[in-house]
């Protein structure tokens, strides 16, 4: 990554800074941060300010085990998750606006791959005015269920699930078949949202963890060396709880949910689709009486720094005066890194077998 040093402007002073370059990582916390921001400023002078309806649509944990590092299934995740509000629209004749986010960790830091979903209260119509649309939780979750068991179905000889750990009993096709029928016939939780005025609740919700790590630094409790403890909230109890795992299984789970490259954890549809944004959201807003919006600047680490700390990272802390750009240094590359770390843990084992 390297790091950038800036000294202070005024020749009085002496004082100089430097600044680490960044990574672009899914994994970092402070490139996700940057991310997740601009993210939310981008959204919010993007999405209508009209009624939206947050839906959170999950699976039996049977079946997260087949999702499990399978990029391929995850992105027919989000298909699955559009059919009962696209297809409902249609047959009113409407246009509706999603967008949907994929997570594939649960809090603490397991395969729990689900989806969250928002959805316009409302569709433009064919004579571009605006029409009220309404969502039942039990069609939405029926045509969810169907269309998970459909896409594994589908996609057995590629799974191939009798050589996953614990799926040994499912030795043919015919038996998969009625695995997941069991499956199909268990319950599958559809949480659905109280109706927000505006995407700003929801686009902040779901920003805190698309850019953003599985997990972060305030979560950290305790490190030995040997084991790592973290704290995470259980729902179940309305409690925080404690979680112990060792080095090797808590880089094995934070690994696991660092998306594929070139895989986009958020989708668009409707007259939110890239395709169709530029021709109908000029339309939504008419029908909706709003101003166009501009075009968002994207806020820089400057900004970015000053809002988090309330402190100008470019203002010198002795004398107050800018600072400016002096030079850059190269960093490190990853995979030198990864090999040193891999030496030093090696090395550590021997020296504690030894002992």
């Amino acid at each position: 990554m390297g790091v950038r040093r800036y000294c202070c402007s005024s020749p009085e002073c002496s004082h100089s800074r430097f600044f680490c370059q960044t990574c672009k990582s899914k994994a970092c916390s402070a490139c996700g941060l940057k991310g997740t921001e601009q993210w939310i400023a981008q959204q919010r002078h993007i999405l209508p300010d009209c009624e939206w309806q947050h839906i959170t649509l999950t699976m039996p944990h049977l079946l997260w085990p087949f999702f499990n590092n399978n990029w391929y299934l995850l992105n027919q995740l989000f298909r699955c998750a559009t059919r009962a509000m696209l297809k409902h629209a249609k047959r009113q004749g409407l246009e509706i606006g999603i967008f949907c986010a994929l997570h594939t960790y649960g809090r603490q830091l397991n395969q729990h791959p689900h989806i969250h979903l928002s959805v316009t209260r409302g569709g433009l119509t064919q004579y571009d005015t605006w029409k009220p649309i309404f969502f039942k939780k039990k069609d939405v979750e029926k045509v969810w269920r169907s269309a998970v068991i459909r896409l594994l179905r589908d996609n057995y000889f590629q799974l191939q699930p009798n050589k996953l750990p614990g799926f040994g009993h499912i030795r043919n096709y015919q038996t998969w078949c009625r695995y997941l029928n069991a499956q199909f016939q268990r319950y599958w939780k559809v949480h659905f949202a109280k109706k927000t005025r505006g995407a700003w609740h929801n686009v902040k919700y779901l920003g805190r963890y698309l850019k953003r790590p599985p997990i972060s630094a305030s979560q950290l409790k305790h490190y030995s060396g040997g084991t790592v403890v973290h704290h995470y909230y259980d729902h179940h109890s309305q409690q925080y709880r404690r979680q112990t795992l060792s080095q090797e299984e808590m880089i094995r789970r934070y690994v696991s949910h660092i998306p594929a490259r070139h895989f986009k954890m958020i989708r668009y549809y409707g007259f939110l689709a890239n395709r169709k944004r530029g021709c109908l959201l000029p339309k939504v807003y008419e029908a909706l009486d709003m101003i166009s919006p501009n075009v968002p600047e994207k806020p820089g680490f400057g900004a970015l720094i000053k809002g988090f700390l309330n402190t100008d990272p470019y203002q010198c802390i002795l004398c107050g005066n800018r600072l400016r750009f002096m030079s850059a240094e190269k960093g490190i590359h990853a995979v030198t890194l990864l090999s040193e770390r891999r030496d030093k843990m090696v090395k550590k084992r021997w020296l504690q077998t030894a002992a």
